[in-house]
């Protein structure tokens, strides 16, 4: 059983009902970072036109976790927390590139580990962790950054996972 479906069952069993909106939304999400508007046309193309039900169906998963709300270049993106047992909605790494607006999400313990270990925090118990880093390549050549796979940032974390 995948974690959508335990999700799913855990819900039920809390007598919430999963419509037809939540789970397609839940699906339009999987491995992405979209707006409310990008999420509104792909449901669109299923057959879902209603915008009102997005946002209300948004504000629910969002307020379940399923989803997490995260402000890049000036826009809310919303990301599913459920697709990945390495982080959730309080704990994401989130980086993008300001030449062609990629995303990529990086999930190392060890690095909230050492925010939350900082003498700074002592007194402190963090509940939610999330970081977003913004920025470019050095070298900033857009023709190369725009091409699928030739931003650097896709390569980030992946030598040390």
């Amino acid at each position: 059983m995948d974690e959508k479906e335990r999700l799913f069952q855990k819900l039920r069993k809390q007598n919430i009902r999963i419509t037809k909106q939540r789970k397609a939304i839940i699906n339009v999400l999987e491995d992405k970072h979209l707006t409310i508007q990008e999420i509104h046309a792909r449901l669109k193309e299923m057959g879902f036109n209603n915008l009102g039900t997005v946002y209300n169906n948004i504000d629910f998963l969002l307020e379940h976790k399923i989803v997490t709300q995260l402000f890049i270049n000036g826009k809310k993106h919303y990301d599913l927390t459920i697709d990945d047992t390495k982080h959730n909605a309080d704990s994401h790494i989130h980086v993008t590139c300001k030449i062609n607006n990629n995303i990529i999400e990086i999930n190392h313990s060890d690095i909230f580990n050492l925010i939350k270990q900082h003498p700074i925090f002592k007194d402190f118990k963090i509940d939610k962790l999330q970081l977003l880093v913004e920025g470019h390549c050095e070298d900033n050549n857009q023709e190369t950054c725009k091409k699928d796979g030739k931003c650097f940032i896709n390569t980030l974390g992946k030598a040390h996972s």
